[in-house]
């Protein structure tokens, strides 16, 4: 058996290195420690988590303290974390608590191959130490700087960047002499950027005088937007609406209506189809026929297979 199976699954290797990546690791209490690893320090974070104790608050605090002295030193020696460390244990009232948790610390520390010193508690409650940094850290390692949000941890906001988005398509319009534009976007954004009845993509027409069309996209990032066309009215709407009425399609619907759960909604090269009672179907592949287009939606009616007409474009 051994031989039918991976070493890395066999010795849960692959685990191990997940676990030694996540920035948050779970202690058996239920309590937990946070890792933030930063260009001049380490932070780590102590929290009780699940963990409730078994008489009061200080001593569930002083139990999960004393708990994760043990894991942190795991954690730096397993993650190979070198240069001044910051640990942010949870606030003890007890000054015997703390003498004893900062004992805790060194105790497991010593254990430790790699030279660490110990300075003490700051003024805030904070333990101060150094680790000497002999090599990379697994994390510099095995992984790189996101490159989406370019290592903040945080990415902009789908109404941040839809505001981001009005701003660009008002300086292009104002560079240009076309009278419509097709955007592509995010369909998190793209919501925004049309609002509750396509009020804000009103606004922004009516602000800018031309016809404005928005179309959502799976593979783009939600802080992605593509320019994909400028024209005529009529050459972006032929651009914009994959469909038109009388079109049979073969959809699978993908989510209930926001606004009319009994609905579902489809999407066509990012182009939403709204399915009549369609809600409770999220999943299926359907035959939905095409009632009426408008610029940023249409709507359609589920139909059985054996009804389309002949002529009817029927397509995946």
């Amino acid at each position: 058996d051994v031989y039918k199976r991976q070493l890395f699954s066999l010795y849960g290797v692959e685990a191990a290195i997940e676990q030694a990546l996540s920035r948050q690791v779970w202690l058996k209490s239920g309590g937990y420690i946070v890792i933030d690893m930063t260009e001049a320090l380490t932070v780590i974070d102590v929290n009780t988590g699940k963990f409730v104790g078994s008489k009061n608050l200080s001593d569930t605090v002083f139990r999960t303290n004393m708990e994760a002295c043990e894991e942190i030193v795991r954690q730096l020696r397993l993650r190979d974390i070198g240069g001044i460390i910051v640990i942010d244990f949870i606030d003890m009232d007890n000054p015997e608590h703390r003498a004893r948790v900062l004992e805790e610390l060194e105790k497991h520390l010593k254990k430790d191959h790699t030279k660490t010193v110990v300075v003490g508690l700051t003024g805030l409650g904070l333990v101060e130490m150094t680790r000497k940094k002999v090599r990379d850290s697994l994390d510099a390692m095995l992984t790189r700087t996101c490159p989406y949000c370019g290592g903040k941890g945080a990415v902009l906001s789908e109404e941040t960047m839809a505001a981001r988005v009005r701003r660009e398509i008002r300086s292009i319009l104002r560079n240009s002499h076309s009278e419509a534009v097709l955007v592509e976007v995010n369909p998190s954004v793209a919501s925004y950027l049309i609002g509750p009845g396509g009020a804000n993509l009103k606004q922004l027409e009516k602000e800018t005088g031309r016809s404005i069309f928005i179309r959502g996209s799976e593979e783009l990032h939600i802080e992605d937007m593509n320019v994909k066309a400028l024209g005529t009215k009529e050459e972006i709407a032929a651009k914009a609406i994959p469909v038109k009425i009388g079109d049979v399609l073969r959809l699978e619907v993908e989510e209930p209506h926001a606004q009319n759960p009994k609905d579902g909604i489809a999407r066509v090269e990012g182009y939403v189809i709204d399915i009549k009672d369609a809600g409770s179907r999220v999943g299926e592949t359907v035959h939905v026929k095409i009632t009426s287009c408008l610029r940023t939606f249409a709507k359609g009616i589920i139909v059985n297979s054996q009804d389309c007409q002949t002529g009817s474009q029927v397509s995946d």
